[in-house]
């Protein structure tokens, strides 16, 4: 769910993705949710130029995205924040939430580019 004021930013604007596990909402500021325990960080993307397919704009990640995260602590990721540097503009659902728990040598959340994409349509 996008939260592009009056739909004046373009589809591709988001630089940057967050992680959250619960909704982050559409409102000016995300909801509560963002995951906060080092070693995670919110992460630069890009979204090549938008493309038409019938009434709709359709932006795909350039590049998988990749997420560092704490190993010991549980995490939940249900939501992905999108930004256009620190401003918020929304969220996407992933693919493929996922809930990680225990301990672990090596942890990360991959927003993959081969499946996502925004899309905004103009009916």
């Amino acid at each position: 769910m996008f939260n592009f004021a009056g739909n004046s930013k373009a589809i591709n604007a988001a630089n940057k993705m967050s992680l959250h596990a619960t909704n982050p909402g559409t409102g000016a500021n995300p909801a509560a949710g963002e995951l906060a325990d080092a070693p995670y960080a919110r992460q630069d993307c890009v979204f090549n130029a938008p493309t038409a397919n019938g009434t709709a704009a359709e932006s795909a990640l350039n590049a998988d995205v990749v997420f560092p995260l704490h190993l010991s602590i549980n995490q939940n990721v249900q939501f992905i924040g999108l930004w256009e540097n620190a401003t918020y503009l929304g969220y996407i659902v992933p693919d493929e939430p996922f809930n990680f728990t225990g301990v672990a040598t090596e942890r990360s959340f991959t927003v993959n580019a081969a499946t996502t994409k925004l899309i905004r349509d103009n009916p």
